[in-house]
């Protein structure tokens, strides 16, 4: 484990990725969690959180959509 939960997540569900197809089931898992941890923040902070997320998400996905890599999988801090 590293200092850095993001890696430490990415590192665990990679291998799994790269080696079969996505399991839209297991997406849907994670999701899970991330709204688990929502809940787990004080009730005033969630929103900011959710939105904070969400927020993520679209930066993730248009740096996927400009990105010339070969694993658009992989994502940098």
């Amino acid at each position: 484990m590293s200092d850095c939960i993001h890696c430490d997540i990415h590192e665990l569900l990679e291998s799994r990725l790269q080696n079969e197809e996505v399991n839209l089931a297991d997406t849907a898992k994670i999701t899970k969690v991330l709204a688990v941890l929502i809940l787990m923040a004080p009730a005033n902070e969630q929103s900011t959180l959710m939105a904070d997320m969400l927020a993520s998400h679209g930066f993730l996905l248009e740096k996927n959509e400009s990105a010339e890599s070969t694993n658009p999988r992989r994502s940098t801090h």
